[in-house]
């Protein structure tokens, strides 16, 4: 049967936008057409809970419900790459929000001058530490934080077969039973990946005094280098691949312990003269020259309140930035970022702004990107 021309014309969207790496959702309010706020956001935000499909309505429909307007939600691979297609976008900018900037993409954000800065009215909510360590212009601000950190499965790596274990450095990761377990996110595309880097380089520069570049050249022909975040963590997950070691966050303990009532998937930060590592902190902004800026200011409040912010610790896996939620049981087995030292400190922001481009260059010439 011939298909009318109406929906050939949507399915050959629909397959675009599979082939473009997004994915996109809707939530209507009513069945008529009403204002649309569109957010942009990386492909993991709040689906690793229970029931992801029932936190997406508590979160994006019930807000297209109460304020009587259609929310559009796409998808990208990585915060990263959300952020490079809005930059793209900027002379006719399709959304109205981005969520997952963190406080390394910001600098970037606001350079490309992609967003606007806004002071939620209840900006109060959050810890004031958060907001100035993220942004504290408040081109973004901060929804949750957490630790980047080693996770492995402790079914194939333990202190049996990897003694060092779990005060490990990165002097140790460069023996070859580690490096050949070890899957990291490509920093070019992966805010996972790129705090990872500036982690490795924090260390090597500030502590061990060393060339950082020397690490990366000691490892690129045993690691594995993923794409974005949640490649990495399938690759991780799946056996036949053989890799148990990966770049993830401090919150993965509590995740296996709260999913599977065991610690199997393990998380450790480095141990260089005491426990140091990067903290992540993310963010939502509101884009510049925005169609729909009032419903955005409306989401952004809306993102931070109680209500939305108590989905955080068991939907993201991140500690929520919102200081008046309680965090569950199951948070005793993630690394508290107050008991370690934050590597964010040993390298400024305008450090970062100056050198960035270079250290990425640098890492693709060694990884050979």
């Amino acid at each position: 049967m011939r298909m009318p021309q109406r929906m050939v014309i949507v399915l050959i969207f629909i397959v675009i936008f599979a082939l473009a790496g997004f994915t996109i959702y809707n939530f209507y309010a009513m069945q008529q057409q009403q204002e649309t706020l569109v957010i942009y956001t990386y492909e993991s935000l709040l689906e690793w809970g229970d029931n992801p499909e029932a936190v997406r309505d508590a979160v994006f429909g019930e807000f297209a419900r109460r304020y009587n307007v259609n929310v559009t939600v796409i998808r990208f691979s990585d915060a990263r790459s959300a952020l490079l297609r809005l930059i793209e976008e900027k002379d006719n900018p399709r959304a109205d929000i981005i969520i997952g900037l963190d406080d390394i993409l910001v600098l970037e954000a606001i350079n490309a001058g992609v967003l606007e800065p806004y002071t939620p009215q209840n900006l109060s909510l959050i810890r004031e530490d958060l907001v100035n360590a993220l942004d504290p212009d408040h081109y973004v601000v901060p929804y949750d934080f957490g630790l980047i950190a080693l996770v492995y499965d402790s079914a194939y790596v333990n202190s049996t077969t990897y003694p060092e274990l779990p005060n490990i450095n990165f002097t140790t990761l460069l023996n070859k039973t580690y490096r050949q377990q070890l899957i990291v996110e490509d920093p070019t595309q992966s805010s996972t990946g790129l705090s990872f880097l500036l982690w490795q380089i924090a260390v090597y520069e500030k502590i061990l005094h060393k060339n950082w570049t020397e690490w990366w050249t000691a490892i690129k022909d045993d690691v594995m280098v993923a794409a974005s975040w949640g490649d990495a963590y399938d690759a991780f997950l799946n056996p036949s691949i053989g890799r148990h070691i990966v770049v993830s966050y401090g919150t993965d303990g509590a995740y296996s312990y709260y999913f599977y009532n065991s610690t199997q998937y393990a998380a450790v930060i480095t141990h260089e003269k005491g426990p140091i590592s990067w903290l992540q902190i993310e963010g939502i902004g509101l884009v510049k020259n925005a169609k729909h800026p009032e419903l955005a200011k409306l989401f952004i409040e809306w993102f931070l309140s109680n209500e939305v912010q108590q989905y955080i610790a068991l939907n993201n896996w991140m500690y929520p930035a919102n200081e008046h939620v309680p965090l569950p049981d199951a948070y005793k087995y993630a690394i508290d970022p107050t008991n370690v030292t934050i590597a964010n400190t040993l390298i400024s922001k305008e450090e970062i702004e100056s050198e960035l481009q270079t250290w990425l260059r640098q890492w693709l010439e060694i990884m050979g990107g």
